[in-house]
């Protein structure tokens, strides 16, 4: 019999019902919780990006209406940039004040250059092709500008303006989130040079262009959105349209996503 006065402790079994139903709850809880963690990473993503295209519509109606070369959009400079120009993105001691590219100026908030998911999985090593760059992994960018526009890269055609788009702006991407490593459809690797994020999305050969052809994509669209897949390999990128929307496509339609000629090139 307790004295009067007297505080209870609480037994062993007790305090062991209540950690089991804690446990149970966490259990319950946290899955949601990340989910909504994921929601709101993926948000950002797509919110950055149509920054992005804002700002590049800002730099045609400047410049009457001329893309800038992709790859400079960011530095001035980037093929001399050292130690490696391959490592410029998530290098900290470079930055853009010192030598601006052609959208740097538009780019007022500065932290709309990283897409949070992206960064996170740069961070937990999933970059594989910089597994050898003496470069601290801290990235600083993740979005890159389709090669098909601005003229300079020698593809054919060269696209200078908006007016040399054949298709619809609304149909042809202007920025976008480039894949960080290989991704392999239907036994095809569509990035030859994949894991190499250089602010320039390089869609040049493919199985899935006119031409045909035992050729792979130099780079590819992103996955890391929008899947279940641990791996994150069967997911989607967030592309910004030259009319300024964005929309999630997946790898194997980089090519559809990013040619200026008449006519789509959907993958099933």
């Amino acid at each position: 019999m307790e004295k009067p006065g007297t505080k209870r402790a609480f037994t062993l079994i007790e305090l062991l019902v209540v950690i089991a139903i804690i446990a149970m709850l966490l259990a319950i809880i946290m899955p949601a919780l990340n989910k909504a963690k994921e929601a709101a990473r993926e948000i950002i993503c797509k919110s950055n990006l149509k920054q992005y295209g804002l700002c590049g519509i800002l730099y045609l109606s400047d410049n009457d209406t001329e893309f800038p070369g992709p790859w400079w959009i960011i530095y001035n400079n980037y093929g001399n940039l050292t130690p490696n120009n391959g490592c410029v993105w998530h290098n900290e001691q470079l930055h853009p004040d010192d030598q601006p590219g052609y959208l740097w100026p538009y780019l007022e908030n500065k932290k709309v250059n990283l897409c949070p998911v992206f960064d996170s999985l740069a961070r937990s090593g999933r970059a594989t092709g910089h597994v050898n760059c003496t470069v601290p992994m801290k990235p600083q960018f993740s979005y890159s500008m389709n090669s098909y526009l601005g003229g300079l890269q020698g593809y054919f055609p060269d696209i200078m303006k908006v007016s040399d788009i054949e298709r619809s702006p609304s149909q042809v991407g202007f920025f976008a989130e480039e894949s960080l490593w290989t991704i392999v459809y239907k036994g095809v690797t569509l990035n030859r040079w994949g894991r190499y994020n250089d602010n320039v999305l390089l869609i040049s050969r493919s199985v899935f262009t006119p031409t045909g052809g035992p050729y792979t994509f130099d780079d590819c669209l992103a996955s890391f959105h929008k899947t279940n897949d641990p791996d994150r390999n069967l997911g989607k990128s967030n592309v910004v349209y030259v009319d300024g929307h964005v929309e999630l496509v997946a790898p194997k339609n980089s090519f559809n996503a990013c040619w200026v000629e008449k006519g789509s090139w959907l993958v099933d």
